[in-house]
């Protein structure tokens, strides 16, 4: 009687895993059983309670990881002074690229949100940037570039701009297919993990649509609500 090998157990690197998504996706790597081990990186030591998430530091000793998630965020997005995640913008994409292959990485999830009215063109479904390009050719077997509809940033600066941003926000929602609004953070990085957990080897892009899909299929209560005129 023959007795099947056990699994190996994987670990993951979390890069930029600030702001409301990349919290939630980073709950997600570590309440999840995909990994034994998820290597966050941070900017200054913490403690940490749960058995798989382990704080580092880039630089101090080293980790290695069968998997890598890159979260991208602008200067929009908001993040505590007392928050020890590290950031990773579009400016350090690459660095941050590069220190995942050096940890082993074989397969790199790029998170890039895109604003919604930028989903509608090729750029939500193609390598866009320098960087992106830079990137494929650094040798990942798999390549997942995701770019989530972006979230409006929060009011801020006084009563005028929040009130254009509130105003623009409930315009965008209304012009819109559903299939391009913003999910909330929490349902965009269950998507993500579904997506992460579908793709094989190569490249792949995928935009707001093939998210709302995953969202339909898996957690059709979750889609965003399409808003009417009256």
């Amino acid at each position: 009687m023959s007795t099947a090998a056990p699994q190996r157990t994987r670990t993951a690197l979390a890069l930029g895993m600030v702001g409301a998504l990349g919290e939630e996706i980073l709950a997600g790597l570590v309440a999840g059983s995909r990994y034994a081990t998820v290597h966050v990186a941070v900017e200054q030591w913490i403690g940490s309670a749960a058995a798989r998430f382990k704080p580092w530091m880039p630089g101090q000793g080293v980790v290695v990881a069968d998997d890598a998630y890159i979260c991208i965020t602008g200067p929009e997005t908001f993040v505590p002074k007392a928050s020890p995640m590290q950031r990773v913008g579009a400016a350090e994409v690459t660095t941050a690229a590069r220190t995942a292959r050096d940890c082993g990485a074989k397969r790199l999830v790029l998170v890039s949100p895109l604003p919604a009215l930028l989903q509608m063109n090729a750029a939500s479904h193609t390598l866009s940037s320098a960087s992106e390009v830079e990137i494929a050719e650094m040798g990942f077997e798999t390549l997942l570039v995701i770019r989530p509809t972006a979230d409006a940033a929060p009011p801020a600066g006084g009563w005028l701009p929040g009130l254009i941003r509130t105003f623009t926000r409930m315009v965008l929602e209304i012009m819109l297919p559903q299939r391009l609004q913003a999910l909330r953070a929490r349902t965009a990085a269950a998507a993500i993990l579904h997506a992460v957990e579908r793709a094989g080897p190569g490249i792949q892009v995928l935009g707001a649509a093939e998210l709302t899909a995953i969202v339909e299929q898996t957690m059709p209560g979750a889609l965003p609500r399409k808003v009417r005129l009256r």
